[in-house]
């Protein structure tokens, strides 16, 4: 059986290697490496941005101040007027204010 490593085999490969230097990498090789091997960040638009959210929230809000506004103008109009000689409690504001409660019992 022949020797495949003979010692001039092992020369001519040793001066092949003479010539060979190091591979030298472009420029941001590595910063684009690293942004390839990151999972892709997606660009979502935030949810209250978007034009269809934005009309949508403005319409509602619209539609309560129309209906609180008509719901306003239906109130008749009572006559506020301080008491001085009752202390201001809970019922006179609720009274000042027409937020009195109506009993559910009776």
């Amino acid at each position: 059986m022949q020797n495949k490593f003979s010692p001039e085999r092992i020369e001519s490969i040793m001066e092949s290697l003479d010539g060979i230097q190091s591979a030298a990498a472009p420029d941001f090789f590595y910063t684009r490496l690293k942004s390839k091997m990151q999972p892709a960040e997606q660009n979502y638009t935030f949810l209250l941005l978007r034009p269809a959210f934005i009309t949508t929230a403005l319409s509602v809000f619209l539609l309560l101040n129309v209906f609180s506004l008509i719901t306003i103008k239906k109130m008749p109009e009572q006559n506020i007027s301080a008491n001085k000689t009752s202390p201001a409690g809970i019922e006179s504001f609720a009274k000042a204010y027409g937020l009195e409660t109506e009993n559910v019992y009776e």
